[in-house]
């Protein structure tokens, strides 16, 4: 975006410094200072005119830098002289940038040239670089045409960028001619849409993902013929145009041929209208089902409720992953009293879709009766890793609330010993079976579920049941007219060929558990917490010690630790994990008055974020002694340095710190200084505006000024 900006009134004027360095014959210094001008300099006259001059500059770097840099300086009467660097300058970097901030000033003298170049190269009026290369240059020039056309609302152009795209080449254009006839209004959509219906495979998609970024302004003139579209992908570009109160909104979420889009509108529209989630409960497609459970509003009918709870009980035990997970939450919302068991059923039930069985833990998450706890704590034994993280967390929040039993298997699976040897492991089932996902029996699709009028749940068939109607919920809501289910292929009712399925997460599962639960709950005020992480702080295992160290840092984050674990982290220092030794060198050194020696060592690590965690913790030293670590090699380490040394009176050791880091070279801890200190700031720009210096430290002086944006706005005062 162009920006135009006001000088910083407090700041060292650096503009004649930099200008001077513009005027030197090194280009590499032309082009730092050019950069150094845009991000020092913003809203001065005397850079802006500098620059403009810079676009006839013999080095084609500092012209393309220059060019960029304008999109910080430039005014609407700067347009005839980027204009002639468009056509004159033959670098491609300074054509695009041109083309772009045309655009950006909103020039409406440079569209002929415009239009033209989207059509063709323009050899008559534009010079290139190469004349030999008839695509390259001009490609990239092109598409920066079109998306300036669109900008600046040209609609007359869209004839030219078909036209473009329609060329043999014209396939790259899809995507930016595409994205301007999307911002060119009603006239753009239309072609957008005619391009939908006429063409196949990519061209379509990509029509497709332009027409919805379109506004809603620009669709609604075609609703009608989007709506009457036999592709589902454009008669769902209505959805947003539609209010829930229409009949048209009803139609596409309880009559549209396609089940996706009646998802996408019962989700959309429900929430307004709650007679629609009801009538979808009873949709042929399980994720339409699954969606209206989710827009589901009580309270129900009496008769409606019963049905309902029925068919969620059974669909837990036969439906597919996403009614089947939409269920589990749905059943422990109607019928608390009926989930626990049908829940933990499909919670152990490794056959299952994963998604449905981790809806079914968070679904026991949500039951309050007296063994809802005991429940949470049976899962941790469950050979899937994921099972074992749901019903950890929701332990957690229990244990938040001063759940007693909660907080206490937290404290024994961080040691290791809530589970017995027969669950610790778990290794790759030596008999075949279902992928995960997959059917339930692989003796073909899951037998239908017919639920009886009195709620008796009865096979397929068994009483000569029509097979339109799935349950008495399905008789219930059965609406003539509405989709039927898809007639299945041969090949859709065959059997699947058993596979053998993979264990759902580590094979070690009581030190998984340990490991997650750490993360988990470290941080509960817990003495039993505490300890749990104390016994795994030597644990022979890396990964277990390094997960009860990390935790333990996170626990006393903000709290001092207690003597043992102190004295436990001042042994850590030594361990031979780099994680560790940055978690206990954490808790050392937050210490009022860490011992100097373990300070020492720990800036002598050889790990950069130990060493960080030394020079971040104050002990009071001079602060030479800081100033070798501006050139460390790791730049967490230079910043941790450099965060110490502008700490208070910052201005005495200001020469020190930017004689220290023009001396590493090392640009980006520069740039920071200059950006966090106004006495650092003063400085190198004392350094710049003095004069005299070697062609190293002026360019490392102007790339640091380059690589701050207004520094003062971030800069604290003082």
């Amino acid at each position: 975006m162009l920006q135009r900006l006001t000088p910083r009134p407090a700041a060292p004027d650096l503009t004649p410094a930099l200008l001077h360095h513009l005027g030197t014959g090194n280009d590499v210094l032309r082009t730092a200072a050019v950069r150094a001008l845009a991000a020092q300099s913003p809203g001065d006259e005397r850079a802006r005119a500098a620059l403009l001059d810079a676009l006839v500059d013999e080095d084609p770097d500092v012209r393309s830098d220059a060019m960029e840099a304008l999109f910080r300086f430039a005014a609407p009467e700067d347009a005839p002289a980027i204009r002639r660097s468009l056509q004159g300058d033959p670098v491609r970097e300074v054509k695009v940038a041109a083309v772009r901030l045309l655009a950006e000033l909103g020039d409406g003298g440079s569209v002929d040239l415009l239009r033209a170049l989207v059509s063709s190269r323009c050899d008559d009026r534009v010079a290139w670089e190469d004349e030999d290369d008839v695509w390259d240059d001009w490609l990239d020039v092109q598409i920066a045409a079109i998306e300036a056309l669109a900008r600046l609302g040209v609609a007359d152009a869209v004839q030219d960028m078909l036209a473009a795209r329609d060329d043999e080449f014209g396939q790259t254009l899809d995507a930016p001619v595409f994205g301007a006839l999307a911002r060119l209004g009603s006239e753009g959509a239309a072609w957008l849409l005619a391009v939908a219906q006429t063409e196949e495979g990519l061209g379509r998609k990509r029509a497709l993902s332009a027409l919805a970024t379109t506004g809603a302004e620009a669709l609604a003139p075609h609703l009608d013929h989007i709506l009457g579209d036999d592709m589902a992908a454009l008669r769902a570009l209505a959805l947003p145009l539609l209010d829930a109160g229409d009949d048209r909104a009803a139609a596409l979420a309880l009559k549209d041929p396609d089940a996706g889009l009646r998802r996408a509108a019962v989700l959309r529209f429900a929430a307004d209208r709650p007679e629609l989630a009801i009538a979808a409960l009873s949709d042929a497609d399980e994720k339409v089902q699954a969606a209206a459970l989710d827009r589901l509003q009580l309270p129900l009918e009496h008769e409606l409720h019963a049905a309902l709870v029925d068919n969620l009980l059974a669909w837990l035990r036969s439906a597919g992953a996403t009614l089947a997970a939409a269920a589990a939450l749905s059943v422990a919302r109607l019928a608390p009293n009926r989930a626990d068991l049908a829940l933990v059923d499909l919670a152990d039930d490794a056959t299952r879709p994963l998604e449905a069985r981790i809806a079914a833990v968070e679904g026991l998450a949500r039951l309050e009766d007296p063994h809802a706890t005991g429940r949470l704590i049976a899962l941790l034994a469950n050979p899937s890793q994921q099972i074992r993280m749901v019903a950890l967390t929701a332990l957690r929040t229990r244990a938040g609330q001063e759940e007693a039993g909660a907080e206490a298997a937290l404290a024994k699976a961080m040691t290791g010993r809530l589970l017995p040897a027969t669950a610790a492991t778990v290794a790759h089932a030596p008999e075949p079976a279902t992928d995960l996902g997959a059917s339930r029996m692989d003796e073909g699709p899951a037998p239908s579920v017919l639920i009886s009028p009195d709620g008796d749940i009865i096979e397929a068939g068994a009483q000569g049941a029509d097979a339109a109607m799935a349950s008495t919920l399905a008789a219930i809501q059965y609406q003539p007219g509405a989709p039927e289910a898809a007639e299945e292929t041969p090949e859709e009712t065959a059997p699947k060929r058993r596979k053998r399925r993979a264990v759902e997460g580590p094979e070690a599962v009581a030190d998984d558990l340990a490991r997650v639960a750490m993360g988990i709950a470290a941080d509960l005020p817990s003495d039993r917490i505490g300890a749990a992480l104390m016994v795994q702080a030597t644990a022979e295992d890396d990964m277990l010690r390094a997960a009860a160290w990390e935790a333990m840092r996170k626990r006393y984050t903000d709290a001092e630790p207690c003597g043992d674990v102190a004295l436990a982290a001042r042994v850590a220092l030594r361990d031979p994990l780099p994680v560790v030794r940055a978690a206990a060198a954490q808790l050392v050194l937050s210490d009022p008055d860490p011992k100097p020696e373990l300070r020492a060592r720990c800036l002598r690590d050889e790990d950069a974020l130990v060493r960080a965690i030394a020079l971040r913790a104050d002990s009071g030293e001079n602060a030479d002694a800081l100033l070798p670590f501006l050139n460390d090699p790791a730049r967490i380490v230079r910043d941790a340095a450099l965060d110490r040394l502008s700490q208070g009176d910052a201005g005495g050791r200001a020469e020190a710190i930017v004689d220290a880091l023009m001396a590493s070279d090392h640009i980006d801890t520069l740039a920071r200084a200059i950006g966090l200190s106004a006495d650092l700031q003063a400085c190198a720009a004392g350094r710049l505006l003095k004069g005299g210096l070697g062609g190293k430290q002026a360019f490392v002086l102007l790339e640091a000024f380059a690589a701050v944006r207004d520094p003062a706005a971030s800069r604290p005062a003082g």
